[in-house]
Formats: structure tokens, sequence, C-alpha cells
């Protein structure tokens, strides 16, 4: 059995699940996108099979697992930048990603 993880983990795991939930908002992944969110795992040092288990529900076209909400309100300024960062990454900002930037202020308690 897996040791627990510590905040810090658990606040990043709950990032990348935010991040996939964004880079699926417009109904379309780009290789871009998934690239970024890796990127930023690695970053974070997520575990693998973390990483692994919410990619296949990419793969597999399963519901992803949603993100902890209290976990990312612990520094709301930490997930907009990664946000920010996957949705300029690509090059291309959807209507639909800039109002999931909107959601996601709101939802962590930020002014618009």
């Amino acid at each position: 059995m897996a040791a627990p993880l510590p905040p810090e983990g658990q606040f990043h795991i709950e990032v990348i699940k935010l991040l996939l939930q964004v880079a699926t908002s417009d109904d379309r992944v780009t290789r871009e996108e998934i690239d970024a969110i890796i990127e930023t795992a690695r970053g974070f040092s997520v575990p693998l099979t973390e990483l692994s288990a919410l990619t296949r529900c990419l793969h597999e076209g399963q519901p992803l697992p949603p993100p902890n909400l209290s976990v990312l309100r612990q520094d709301p300024k930490a997930v907009l930048d990664a946000v920010h960062a996957l949705v300029i990454g690509d090059g291309h900002l959807d209507e639909s990603e800039i109002a999931m930037i909107r959601q996601i202020r709101e939802l962590l308690g930020m002014a618009p």
C-alpha cells in the first residue's frame, strides 16, 4: 500500500486534475496541452502512478475525476498560474477556456 501523500503532493495532484479539466473544456485535447500537463506534473513531482491513472481516463474516454476545490483554495494564485500557462501554451485561446478561467476564479473565491 502506498504511503499517504504530503499535503503539498495532494495539492499538486489536484492541480493536475484541474488542468486536465481545462484541457478538455473545448472538447479536444492537443498534443501541446498533454505535453504541458506532463511537464507540470514532472515539475510538481506527481507520482507516476497518479499521473498514469489520470491520463488513462483521457485515453479510455472515461470521466475525469473532479479536483478537490478545498485543496486548490490553499494556493489559488499557483492554481491560476498553472491554468494560464496551459491555456496560452498551445497558442489557441478558446472562448470555452476563457469561460473556464472565469469559473475557476469564482470557485477559488478570487475576484474577477
